[in-house]
């Protein structure tokens, strides 16, 4: 009797009791036993007035103000201080989750994860502050030294250390990578991948960026950008509707509406709506376009010296309609053409004054070409197009045929006369 007497002193002596209330394990000095069942409570100044039962908590003050909560796992000094009625959380380290009240469902795994959460569910924090602010915001998922330090919005990933740091109420972002977001206030759907991708990105939404440092002035406009590769799009600041892939891609282009395929393609455009599809860092891509004219060219047409960098006309001809333009020769197995106006057959109509061949020879003579074909220095300074062409060429082999049947029928006349004239013989 004696050595119970003197083991229990030694207990109470040293601040460690255990209850012999149900099945509660209650273990530090100035640590009460909480009326409810299957708690496990370690550690300094831990009240245990929990009402909720299945809780463990575990260092100085953890859980410290919890009444009702049930379920919840607090390890570290003032881990879950404040939790009230909260239940099924985990809070792993010191201070994390430490202003929760009300939430369920976190998971906050460093010291100070999610310390100013008080309301908020379904989250899960790892690093040290990370979601440190979230007060009302559920389902995050913020991993890596202070990710997510200000957010106070819900349904956002951030993976790395500083991604998303200063996230306050935009929603629906994923930052993957070393400061990605880093600036993001109130944007929302954006998808940031890539180490800085999309760091001073403060209100703009719906964007995408990936690959190191993709994006990594975007700050405001209407969004709606992708930016694939390494400091693709990196300085653009306002932006929208742009689609960037390939290394350094619109590097230094500051328009909307571009798209931009392959490395170093429209790397220092500035202008809005524009294609390039290069790999190079010079201004002659492969194939450049304008979506505002819908003209688009091959081979390096933007060094034409005019400003839209098309060329406006060929000779005295505008070329104002025309879409398609190509330097150097083409190859093809077939062109078809669609005319716009009607084909030579006109030649064979009744009404078609066909000119007397007195009167072609005097023409050539005078012009040296045929009458309604282009001449050569014409040719030379504005081209032919070929439709066009090709139904002269049509009218000139009609208007052959039709010379040619005038002298066969000039010639069985003449037979005629000729076999007359010797039968009278």
């Amino acid at each position: 009797m004696k050595t119970t007497k003197t083991w229990l002193a030694a207990l109470l002596f040293t601040g460690i009791f255990v209850s012999n209330a149900q099945t509660n394990t209650v273990t530090g000095s100035n640590t009460t036993t909480p009326s409810s069942t299957n708690n496990s409570i370690y550690g300094w100044g831990i009240l245990g007035t929990n009402t909720g039962g299945n809780n463990s908590f575990f260092g100085s003050q953890a859980g410290k103000s919890t009444a009702g909560g049930a379920g919840n796992t607090f390890l570290g000094s003032n881990a879950g201080f404040a939790n009230i009625s909260g239940g099924e959380n985990v809070y792993t380290g010191h201070g994390a989750g430490f202003s929760n009240a009300s939430g369920n469902y976190n998971t906050f795994t460093g010291a100070r994860a999610g310390f100013s959460s008080s309301k908020a569910s379904n989250n899960v924090f790892i690093g040290h502050s990370s979601g440190y602010s979230n007060i009302l915001g559920d389902n995050n998922v913020f991993t890596g030294f202070q990710s997510g330090y200000y957010n106070t919005a819900g349904n956002n990933s951030f993976y790395g250390a500083y991604s998303g740091v200063s996230n306050t109420t935009g929603t629906g972002n994923a930052f993957y990578g070393y400061n990605s977001g880093y600036h993001n206030t109130t944007g929302e759907s954006n998808v940031f991948l890539g180490s800085s991708s999309g760091f001073n990105s403060k209100t703009n939404s719906y964007n995408i960026f990936i690959g190191d440092q993709a994006g990594y002035q975007s700050a405001s406009g209407d969004g709606g950008n992708v930016f694939i590769g390494h400091a693709a799009g990196a300085a653009n600041i306002n932006g929208a509707g742009n689609t960037y892939v390939g290394f350094i891609a619109g590097l230094n282009a500051t328009g909307t509406g571009n798209v931009f395929i392959g490395s170093n393609a429209g790397k220092d455009e500035v202008g809005n709506n524009k294609l390039y599809i290069s790999n190079n860092p010079t201004d002659k891509p492969l194939i450049y376009g304008d979506f505002s004219t819908s003209k688009v060219g091959i081979g390096g047409v933007n060094t034409f010296a005019t400003a839209d960098k098309f060329p406006a006309t060929a000779g005295a001809v505008s070329l104002a309609n025309y879409r398609l333009f190509v330097r150097g020769g083409i190859l093809t197995e077939e062109v078809r053409i669609q005319l716009l106006s009607g084909w030579a057959d006109y030649v064979f109509t009744p009404d078609y004054k066909l000119k007397p061949l007195a009167d072609v020879e005097t023409f050539i003579s005078q012009n040296g070409h045929l009458p309604n074909v282009p001449s050569a220095s014409q040719v030379a300074t504005e081209g032919i197009e070929l439709g066009e062409m090709a139904k002269i060429q049509q009218e000139k082999i009609e208007e052959l045929t039709l010379y040619l049947i005038q002298q066969n029928k000039d010639i069985q006349e003449l037979k005629a006369q000729v076999k007359a004239l010797s039968e009278k013989k």
